[in-house]
C-alpha cells in the first residue's frame, strides 16, 4: 500500500506524525508539501500580502503541478490534511487520472467556519462530497459533515507523537531556563489572551509566537515559541501546563491534551466532558471552567508538589496504556481504508 498525504512537510506538524506512524505499521507514506509546491509554482505567491488578497488566482498556478506529483506517485490512498489549496475540480482530475485511488481528508479545523481562508473557505465545503471519508477532530461536526454530502464521516482523535513529545531529563541550567510555575505553549490569540492575564502576577511563562499584541504579558512571554525537545523541556521543567482550549475546540479538545501528558507534564485544562473521559480529572489530569477555577487550581496545586506529580504520572501512565498515539490513529484510517478500497 503507498500513501501520499498533502500538507506541509514540518517534522512538528500532524502530517509528518501520522506520516510516521504510516511507516511504523510498515505502509509506505509520502508527504506532498502543498504549501512549498505552491510558492514554487508562482513567485507572488511567496508575499504575504499578495497571497492574502489573491490566493485563489494564485493558487489556480499550484493545480496542474499537484496532479502532476500525486499522478507520479500512483499511490492508493490520498490522505489530505485540511486541502485549503485544493480545488474541488483538481480533485475530480486526479480521481479520473486514478480510478482506483481512494480520497481521503482529515480537517484539523471546523470546515464550517471561515472566518480565515486557511482556516475554511468554499474550495473545502464544496470537496466535503468528493472525498471517499472524511474525518474530524471533534464528535459534533460528524453530523453537520454527513449534511454537507460526505460519503462517509468519522470521528478522528488528536494524539501524541513519541518522536517529538517524550519525558526528558533536564539539568539545573535547564530547570532555571525552561521552567516556571505556570507555563503556557502557544501563539498569541484574543481568547488565550484573555485567559492568561488573570494569571499575569504568577511566576508564568509563556512561549509562542505574536505575544507583542498583549502588553499586559509583556514580562510573561519569553519572545520565541517552543516545539519538540524544547516542548518537551519545557513540560518537564515548569510545576503547571496550561491547556486553553479556543472557542473552535469546544466542547472536544485539541492537540496539547495529549502532548503535555506525553511529556509527563501536569496539565491544567479548560474543562469538557471529552477530555475528561481521555484523562479523568483530578486523577490523571485536572481542569477548569472560569477563572476563579482556574486560579483556585493552580493555587492548590503549588502547594501539593506531591499530589500534583502523582496525577502527572497517572496521565502519564494512562497515555501509554490507551490507543492515543498517531501510530494507533493510522491505523484506524488504515482499517478504514481496507473496508471501504473495493467500494
Amino acid at each position: 500500500m503507498k500513501i501520499v498525504l498533502i500538507s506541509n512537510s514540518v517534522k512538528e506538524g500532524m502530517a509528518g506524525s501520522y506520516s510516521r506512524g504510516f511507516l511504523e505499521l510498515n505502509e509506505k507514506a509520502e508527504i506532498i508539501d502543498d504549501d512549498k509546491l505552491y510558492k514554487e509554482s508562482v513567485f507572488l505567491a511567496r508575499n504575504k500580502y499578495l497571497h492574502h488578497l489573491f490566493w485563489r488566482f494564485l493558487a489556480s498556478f499550484f493545480q496542474k503541478r499537484l496532479i502532476e506529483r500525486i499522478v507520479s506517485e500512483k499511490p492508493d490512498l490520498i490522505f489530505i490534511f485540511k486541502g485549503w489549496l485544493v480545488k474541488p475540480k483538481t480533485m475530480l482530475e486526479i480521481k479520473k487520472e486514478l480510478p482506483s485511488v481512494k480520497l481521503f481528508n482529515l480537517n484539523t479545523d471546523n470546515p464550517f467556519n471561515t472566518w480565515h481562508h486557511s482556516n475554511s473557505n468554499s474550495w473545502i465545503i464544496k470537496s466535503i462530497p468528493l472525498y471517499d471519508a472524511y474525518f474530524t477532530w471533534g464528535k459534533f461536526l460528524v453530523e453537520p459533515i454527513l449534511k454537507a454530502g460526505a460519503k462517509r464521516a468519522g470521528y478522528l482523535a488528536c494524539g501524541y507523537d513519541s518522536y517529538l513529545h517524550h519525558p526528558v531529563s533536564i539539568n539545573e541550567k535547564e530547570k532555571e531556563f525552561y521552567g516556571s510555575d505556570i507555563a503556557f505553549i502557544g501563539s498569541w490569540d484574543e481568547e488565550r489572551e484573555v485567559w492568561l492575564e488573570y494569571l499575569k502576577d504568577y511566576d508564568l511563562k509563556i512561549w509562542g509566537n505574536a505575544w507583542q499584541k498583549a502588553p499586559k504579558l509583556k514580562k510573561n512571554w519569553q519572545r520565541r515559541a517552543v516545539s519538540s525537545e524544547e516542548f518537551s523541556k519545557v513540560c518537564s521543567a515548569s510545576k503547571i501546563v496550561i491547556n486553553v482550549l479556543r472557542k473552535q475546540n469546544m466542547p472536544a479538545h485539541n492537540m496539547r491534551t495529549f502532548e503535555v501528558p506525553a511529556c509527563k507534564g501536569f496539565m491544567l485544562s479548560t474543562r469538557t466532558e471529552e477530555q475528561k473521559g481521555f484523562f479523568k480529572e483530578a486523577e490523571e489530569a485536572d481542569y477548569f471552567s472560569n477563572p476563579e477555577e482556574l486560579k483556585e487550581k493552580i493555587d492548590f496545586y503549588l502547594k501539593n508538589n506531591e499530589l500534583r506529580q502523582k496525577i502527572a504520572a497517572a496521565g502519564y501512565k494512562r497515555l501509554l496504556n490507551s490507543n492515543y498515539s498517531y501510530t494507533d490513529r493510522a491505523k484506524e484510517v488504515i482499517e478504514i481504508y481496507k473496508n471501504i478500497k473495493n467500494d
